[in-house]
């Protein structure tokens, strides 16, 4: 999951304590970071100093007799500096895996958050429509004025609050996915939108117009799924099972069923039959009583 400026994702994740004190972590070790001095690697600072002395000695002709212990250290000094500053950079990895791995723990939480803001998003559409008068376009509210355009302006701005609570929606189901492509082609085909309703009979709905915020809100069934799972099992119930077709018509149905179990057909004894012995050296067991005959074997019909 991707940091986000959507701000109903923002305040979502602002409410759960332990998404906010793992961004408050991973934000600490970026200021870390970009606070923490420049510097070089060990082996380009032990080359400075190598090159400075040849240089002098190029330039002079005197050795300069400390070059080893100057290298060292210059070395010694890179050396730390470079281990604080791996430390550093593997400090803010960990800390946006940490981020990322409580925000889809918790993803929950965002979602039921995102579906109280969508509730009174659609509560307050419905009291606006209830001054609209007919209204269902800009030209119309504009020509109308008054209490009705500004209605039409109320619902334009909470159809904009729809679109950023879907948007975190889709944001956090895709986080969680293991396909990510399945859950774009749930949302576009219409489902977690409304969920007593045929996904057939769901409006066009992307982008999301005032039109559609007002038939989500007199629909009495939008939603936001709790998680994952309660949007894969609302897509189920919504999908019909496969049919094959031919000319005629549907002619399978290969939807799941349970079927009973078939009956266990008798064991057929023959008067030939025998009852197995299993120890020569007892008494010979009873023969079994028949219940079946040897059909007469069906004679050859040769065709030519």
């Amino acid at each position: 999951m991707r940091d986000t400026t959507n701000r109903f994702l923002i305040a979502a994740w602002a409410t759960v304590p332990e998404v906010a004190e793992a961004e408050k972590r991973h934000a600490k070790a970026l200021e870390l970071q970009r606070a923490f001095r420049r510097g070089v690697v060990p082996d380009h600072a032990r080359a400075a100093v190598i090159d400075e002395a040849v240089s002098a000695f190029l330039a002079s002709g005197r050795w300069p007799k400390d070059v080893g212990s100057r290298a060292a250290e210059a070395y010694a000094a890179a050396l730390a500096w470079e281990a604080e500053h791996l430390a550093l950079r593997r400090a803010v990895e960990q800390a946006r895996v940490l981020k990322e791995d409580t925000r889809d723990v918790l993803s929950d939480s965002a979602l039921a958050y995102l579906g109280e803001r969508l509730q009174e998003t659609l509560s307050a559409a419905l009291t606006a429509a209830e001054a609209l008068d007919g209204v269902d376009s800009d030209a119309a509210a504009i020509e109308a004025g008054g209490a009705a355009l500004a209605a039409w302006g109320r619902l334009r701005q909470l159809r904009t609050d729809l679109q950023d609570i879907r948007a975190a929606q889709w944001s956090v189901l895709r986080s969680v996915a293991l396909d990510t492509h399945e859950v774009e082609r749930w949302r576009r085909a219409g489902h977690g939108e409304a969920q007593s309703v045929p996904v057939d009979r769901v409006p066009p709905h992307d982008p999301h117009t005032v039109e559609f915020l007002l038939w989500l809100a007199a629909s009495g069934s939008a939603y936001v799924p709790e998680s994952l799972n309660d949007l894969r099992g609302h897509v189920d119930a919504n999908t019909p099972g496969p049919v094959m077709h031919d000319d005629r018509g549907p002619i399978a149905d290969y939807s799941a069923r349970v079927e009973p179990l078939p009956e266990a057909r008798a064991s057929e004894v023959y008067p030939h039959s025998r009852t197995p012995q299993l120890n020569n050296a007892g008494p010979t067991p009873p023969q079994p009583k028949p219940n079946a005959t040897v059909r007469d074997e069906q004679p050859p019909v040769w065709r030519y």
